[in-house]
């Protein structure tokens, strides 16, 4: 998939940048999808994931988005190919390969796979930091391998982790989708349900509550970051963000589910909770509002206690979306 093929959308503080990826490869190949509903088939859009392991806090919940991309196949109408490398693109393989023309083991497989998936037109999606990236053109330099990435995040994705040291890659096909819509959207509830209530795809990161009781414990300590210190303001800002758009999303999956399946279920009291929990969290989200009142006690003690209500709604939510789940597979899937 080569560049002027794919634009990837979306406020990157706010969307998943693997799920977006996806949707610019997908729309690139005239089958229309929304990032909501694609966010929503990841699970995403039910829970925001919480990195335990993560130091700085503006990038704790960038994990986990992957985990079921065979099933995002399955759905959405794509074949998926895992490539990985534990080596690391270092400067000492770039010294050999740069004074020999030869690339080291194993380097050399890896960028030759990489190569022939390009060169046969797959879409390559890669785990470049701090946000996935496609890979949209070839150069003999590799460090200076095009890709194409979420707004604004092109410099950092190439200053920091770029394409030749991404270590993990997808490369997609299309084919027509195995899932029915019913199917589809049995499959996105049931697990929305599952990850809304805490448990997901990947036992070492956190969901459901988790990160917002997290980021309420945070605000208690004289640091929200402590890697970032000066700039905690700046990494909770986007936590927020990064919270606002997954209950977005939930409410975009819900209410385009509900209108495609067209069946009498309990669909409003599940958006109903995720509409809810936006209005809570979008008063904090305008950036120029939110930096001058981050000094203030007050304002400091009330989103503590907001994201406490956010945990309980979620909670909330995932009782909800449970319900829905149940009564589709009676009446639909059943």
């Amino acid at each position: 998939m080569r560049s002027g093929q794919v634009c990837i959308h979306g406020d990157p503080n706010q969307v998943d940048s693997f799920v977006a990826c996806l949707v610019a490869v997908v729309n690139a190949w005239k089958h229309a999808v929304s990032y909501d509903w694609v966010a929503g088939l990841a699970g995403i859009a039910f829970s925001p994931v919480q990195d335990p392991g993560e130091d700085c806090t503006a990038w704790w919940m960038e994990a986990g988005s992957d985990s079921r991309t065979d099933l995002l196949g399955s759905a959405l109408g794509f074949t998926v190919t895992r490539v990985t490398r534990d080596a690391t693109w270092d400067d000492e393989a770039r010294g050999s390969y740069a004074e020999t023309g030869m690339l080291p083991a194993p380097h050399d497989d890896h960028f030759a796979r990489i190569r022939a998936a390009f060169d046969r037109g797959d879409a390559i999606v890669m785990r470049t930091w701090p946000a996935w990236s496609l890979l949209v053109g070839w150069s003999q330099d590799l460090d200076d391998l095009p890709f194409a990435t979420v707004p604004g995040f092109q410099g950092s994705v190439a200053g920091i982790w770029g394409p030749a040291k991404a270590q993990l890659a997808y490369l997609l096909n299309p084919i027509p989708p195995e899932l029915t819509v019913e199917e589809t959207v049995g499959e996105a509830l049931s697990y929305g349900a599952r990850v809304a209530g805490g448990v997901g795809q990947e036992s070492s990161l956190g969901y459901g509550a988790s990160l917002y009781l997290s980021a309420a414990q945070h605000m208690q300590d004289e640091l929200f970051c402590p890697s970032c210190r000066e700039h905690s303001d700046s990494c909770a800002h986007r936590t927020l963000m990064r919270m606002l758009g997954t209950q977005r999303s939930a409410v975009g999956f819900l209410r385009d589910a509900r209108v495609l399946v067209d069946v009498d279920l309990p669909w409003e009291p599940a958006i109903d909770r995720f509409v809810g929990m936006a209005e809570v969290t979008s008063v904090y989200c305008g950036w120029a509002d939110f930096q001058a009142s981050w000094p203030n006690e007050i304002y400091r003690r009330n989103l503590r206690r907001d994201l406490r209500t956010l945990a309980a709604l979620q909670t909330e939510a995932a009782h909800t979306l449970g319900e829905l789940s149940s009564a589709f597979e009676r009446q639909v899937a059943g």
